[in-house]
């Protein structure tokens, strides 16, 4: 299955094993969402450690509302284990909607991580669990390992 351009480039940008997750996560969700009269789609993967830095500053060095709580190196989109999702009606992003719920209980029945469960709630954020640690994961790519070796 494939989808709308936006979420295919995001997918691309993922580990092949989030890759998988995702477009599986994606073909479960686009229907039922689709059914709602909204669309889903993938808006963020893998970010670099200065992409990341910059999203941790807005709300706090830069203006704009906090988006993450994460630095560059913290987050798991850093290592292409994570994507974020919108769902998006008549073209308007909607940032809060009870259909973010429903995704939530189809990643976790897919065992995928999902932000709404956490503690600083992030509903639209969803991830592959490696079962590593930051301080793993920052090594692993660093030397150029895999994060799933």
């Amino acid at each position: 299955m494939t989808f709308d351009d936006r979420t295919e480039r995001n997918i691309a940008t993922l580990h092949p094993r989030a890759q998988e997750k995702s477009r599986e996560f994606m073909g479960r969700a686009v229907p039922f969402i689709a059914a709602s009269g909204a669309e889903v789609r993938v808006i963020a993967g893998l970010r670099t450690y200065a992409e990341q830095d910059a999203l941790y500053a807005q709300g706090r060095t830069t203006p704009g509302p906090r988006v993450t709580n994460a630095r560059g190196g913290w987050s798991n989109h850093n290592f292409g284990t994570a994507w974020d999702v919108g769902i998006f009606k008549g073209g308007k992003y909607l940032d809060e909607s009870p259909l973010y719920q429903q995704l939530g209980r189809v990643g976790q029945s897919l065992g995928l991580e999902w932000g709404g469960a956490w503690k600083f709630t992030d509903e639209p954020h969803f991830e592959v669990k490696t079962g590593l640690t930051m301080a793993e994961k920052r090594e692993r790519l660093a030397s150029g390992k895999d994060i799933f070796a």
